[in-house]
């Protein structure tokens, strides 16, 4: 095969000496296909630029010549030459812009002084705008994801702590919180450890594929969860009689199991599409419907079960309004309130504004909204069932109280005094936690006894 003149890194120029098929044969599959590429653009080169009649102006000239990505023509000496940028070479390269290459005066081109070879310019074809937008669109993923990561960790403890939340819609809730922080854990090494290495990306490795596939089979089972939450309240308000062991069972199954096909099918039919089957998927792809549609489904059914569910509840306030109707009303608003909002992105998507209509700025306006909604759905999941359910908020509040009772409180005389010697004086002496069975669910709930009252 014929020499080539590598730019490198867009700073140096490397001459590199192909001798025959079996160096291509050991090379990875990705520089394979960059060598392919270059030859096809080398090929054009040739048919264009090289097969064409030397000028005969008597002026001085550099000399035509391909640097392994662009094909430069002759150019008058003390001039500077330019082409379109080579998107085929580098992706982050516009194709919009240019590349330049200097002639010097003695018709020399321009060495550059670290690696004494001819130099292209090929930093001009990156749009800094463009990558800094990205980057910013990636920092508030990052951040939003780690935000809601720390949010439901909390969240997650305070459920498995107080034995006195124990029920089957806290424990629907704690297999959501899984789901979300495992999403969130696996999204967060995936663009700190592999989407910024340009090797591992390009070498496309299986591992590297199926992370991408197990990160969107968790993506789903986000939304399979949130589809049980709905499906659970539909159950215990419609079903007389249902047992909870066999309610869970196929919640898991839901939940954990359901989602395995679409990501399967997922996974199968990229690695099939040879176009799609590259740079370990970091790019959405055309195959992303087949992840979204059953989340859409589950969305839907969702505000189906919701609007029957409302639809019950008005029935029942007009016979009756008890403390477990109360509970209920909440959890509904709850859910509510979070089905849409989970949904956001898959309602807007299909009306993502193209920058060549509407613009770059609309465009990225649009982009920073996705990014924040999708990256803090970890963060509104457990701030609505955690910390803003009242019961949660009681628990929380009793047990730093407890907490401080039992511990000893300096004073300036170096005497010690107790919180609830202090808190005496103000009312109350002590709270007392009991718990009881119900009858319907076999799990434990909350109940305080009244508090014991002091006079000063």
């Amino acid at each position: 095969m014929e020499d080539i003149y590598l730019a490198a890194h867009n700073e140096t120029e490397e001459e590199i000496e192909l001798q025959g098929d079996e160096v291509i044969d050991e090379l990875p599959h990705y520089k394979f296909e960059f060598i392919a590429k270059q030859h096809a653009a080398l090929s054009e080169c040739r048919d264009k630029i090289f097969d064409q009649p030397y000028p005969q102006d008597g002026q001085v000239y550099c000399n035509r010549t391909f640097d392994g990505w662009g094909c430069w023509n002759d150019t008058l000496a003390g001039t500077r030459a330019f082409i379109p940028c080579p998107t085929w070479a580098n992706e982050g390269f516009d194709a919009k812009l240019t590349a330049f290459k200097d002639c010097n005066a003695d018709g020399e081109w321009w060495v550059h002084p670290e690696t004494g070879n001819p130099w292209s310019n090929y930093t001009t074809c990156i749009n800094s705008e463009y990558l800094s937008r990205q980057q910013t669109i990636n920092q508030i993923y990052l951040v939003g994801y780690s935000i809601s990561l720390f949010f439901l960790l909390i969240s997650l403890f305070i459920f498995c702590y107080f034995r006195q939340l124990r029920s089957t819609r806290v424990s629907i809730h704690k297999q959501l919180f899984v789901s979300f922080i495992v999403h969130n854990i696996v999204w967060i090494i995936h663009d700190t450890a592999i989407t910024p290495n340009t090797d591992v990306v390009k070498e496309n490795s299986w591992a590297c594929r199926l992370f991408h596939v197990f990160i969107r089979y968790v993506l789903v089972c986000n939304y399979f969860w949130m589809f049980c939450e709905g499906l659970y309240l539909h159950t215990v308000l419609v079903v007389a009689f249902v047992k909870t062991e066999l309610l869970m069972k196929i919640f898991y199954s839901i939940g954990w199991g359901l989602p395995i096909i679409p990501a399967v099918s997922y996974g199968i039919v990229r690695a099939l599409d040879a176009q799609e089957n590259q740079k370990c998927w970091i790019n959405p792809g055309t195959y992303v419907y087949i992840l979204a549609a059953p989340v859409i489904i589950s969305l839907l059914a969702n505000l189906i079960f919701l609007c029957n569910i409302v639809r019950v509840l008005i029935t029942k306030m007009r016979a009756t309004n008890s403390r477990e109707d109360h509970h209920t009303r909440k959890a509904v608003k709850a859910t509510l309130i979070l089905v849409p909002l989970l949904g956001l992105q898959y309602i807007l998507f299909p009306f993502r504004p193209e920058e060549a209509s509407a613009g770059a700025d609309v465009t990225f306006a649009y982009d920073i909204a996705s990014a924040v909604f999708t990256s803090l759905q970890g963060l509104f999941v457990s701030l609505i069932f955690c910390f803003f359910n009242g019961e949660v908020r009681e628990m929380c509040t009793r047990a730093v109280r407890q907490y401080l009772s039992m511990h000893e409180v300096p004073v300036a005389s170096g005497m010690y005094r107790t919180r609830m010697s202090m808190s005496a004086s103000s009312g109350t002496t002590c709270t007392e936690f009991k718990t009881h069975k119900t009858s319907d669910d076999n799990t434990a709930c909350s109940e305080l006894s009244k508090p014991v009252v002091s006079t000063s």
